[in-house]
């Protein structure tokens, strides 16, 4: 009966945010799942720390959501959104080979370097602006992220969330970026698929083949760099596809530069921490709450981590560019705050479920717990662990720091290989990007959405088939 309460809060979210309204969804559940945060013996200081952590971590998002909005108000005002959009008109006659292009290129880099869902909150403005709609733009951004966040930030999901806890050794850290790598080039297809029918849909226009053309050369590219260049996978598959599109693709290469200047900030600043380990660490300056309450909870802000700073500074720059310092910031606070309202008790339900009783025991490891127990199935619901992790939490390495030793644990006492299952468990994570209430929220508010259900909607079905094929991938190299 507690397992199957402990199943309950996400059921009812998944269901709520179907047939209701997504902010009505959160609302109830962070209610219910509250409630039965004390049914399954949890403490009121457990509660109360939840509330404080989701409070850092809404805060934390909204750095993002701030930055992402300010820069995206600037370039409109000063006028270089446009230039930028007649830029891309340049590149290739076909809209469809530009709008796939840029989905791919941009996202796998921006989740390569930056993590953070960075990609959810700059590319669908450029998809947008192209003339496709918000919703196709986010679901598109949401369901490419899911591929590339394996090594996003540098590989953090795997040295934060796998390396380091687990302690794996650098044969075990290669076999799980391959098993990985081969998941996720796998379920690409699906995902795709699933993009392309969107985009023809809206368009009304078969898909060029350049399309596909593109898709196959940074998935096999990811796919065959994985076990080697591990944490900098992303960037050299999303380097490839950039020379391919330019020596094969891109009809006009005489692209100006001036609209893209303040990106290019943006990006040089996200990369120098990742480049230079002093600015890594004096960025890594947290204000943290440590044990909340009593609890084991940690409530942590860290600013200068986020791409706060980069955004503000690429804003700066439009603004320099432009000559004016003059900029209506209304539209940008107004959307933060709406985000901050239904970002809190969404955080709000995944701290709930964190939380221990007495014994230890959460929702969460009750949920773990079931997975494990499954036998001979575990290799094919694996991915879906990883993918609930991600939906939870938002975030692909939080997913393998939660999960991670259940799966190592379940794994050994099964007998099947750890690093393998472990590889499944982080292309589940990195997939369940695209169905994270963080994510969809984020980018929503960025291209100015207010109803989240037509999002999630679009991406839930390709996560799950996604999760499948990665399930497929994994148990075939189980036995090979």
């Amino acid at each position: 009966m507690l397992t199957v309460l402990a199943f309950a809060p996400i059921a009812l979210l998944l269901v709520l945010c179907l047939t209701w309204t997504v902010r009505a969804a959160v609302f109830v559940t962070a209610g219910v799942t509250a409630g039965l945060l004390f049914v399954l013996g949890g403490s009121g200081s457990g509660f109360a720390a939840s509330l404080i952590v989701a409070g850092a971590g809404t805060v934390t998002i909204l750095f993002i959501v701030v930055g992402a909005i300010l820069l995206y108000a600037v370039m409109q005002q000063t006028g270089l959104f446009d230039e930028l959009k007649q830029s891309l008109d340049r590149i290739h006659p076909d809209r469809q080979v530009r709008f796939f292009f840029l989905a791919l290129f941009l996202t796998a880099f921006f989740e390569s370097v930056a993590g953070f869902g960075t990609p959810g909150v700059v590319v669908p403005l450029l998809l947008v602006g192209m003339g496709f709609s918000p919703v196709l733009s986010v679901v598109a951004v949401l369901l490419f992220n899911g591929l590339f966040a394996v090594s996003g930030a540098i590989g953090t999901p795997v040295t934060v969330g796998l390396e380091g806890p687990l302690g794996l050794d650098g044969g075990a850290v290669s076999r799980v970026y391959f098993v990985a790598g081969v998941g996720v080039a796998m379920a690409s297809v699906a995902v795709f698929a699933f993009v392309s029918r969107a985009v023809r849909r809206e368009t009304d226009q078969a898909i060029p083949r350049q399309a596909w053309a593109m898709l196959g050369v940074i998935m096999v590219g990811y796919a065959v760099f994985a076990p080697f260049l591990q944490e900098l996978t992303g960037i050299a598959a999303a380097g490839v596809l950039a020379v391919f599109g330019f020596g094969f693709v891109f009809t006009d290469r005489r692209v100006p530069a001036r609209p893209w200047v303040p990106y290019g900030v943006l990006v040089v600043l996200l990369l120098l921490p990742k480049i230079v380990p002093p600015m890594a660490e004096w960025i890594g300056v947290a204000l943290a709450w440590r044990d909340v309450f009593g609890t084991e909870a940690d409530a942590v802000l860290r600013p200068l981590r986020t791409p706060l700073v980069p955004f503000l500074a690429a804003a700066g720059v439009a603004l320099l560019m432009a000559g004016t310092w003059r900029v209506d910031v209304r539209p940008v606070l107004s959307k933060a705050a709406a985000v901050g309202l239904i970002l809190f008790p969404s955080l709000a339900i995944t701290q709930f479920m964190l939380a221990g009783d007495d014994e230890g025991q959460s929702m969460v490891t009750r949920i773990a717990d079931v997975f494990a127990a499954t036998g001979p199935a575990y290799p094919l619901l694996a991915p879906y662990l990883g993918v609930l992790g991600a939906f939870m939490t938002g975030s692909t390495t939080v997913s393998n720091v939660i999960f991670g030793p259940v799966q190592h644990d379940a794994a050994v006492t099964l007998g099947y290989d750890a690093p393998t299952i472990l590889g499944v468990q982080l292309a589940g994570a990195s997939l369940g990007n695209a169905v994270c209430l963080f994510n969809v929220i984020a980018a929503a508010a960025v291209v100015g959405l207010s109803d989240y259900q037509p999002i999630l909607r679009s991406t839930i079905v390709p996560t799950v088939v996604a999760a499948g094929l990665v399930a497929a991938v994994g148990y075939v190299l189980l036995w090979l």
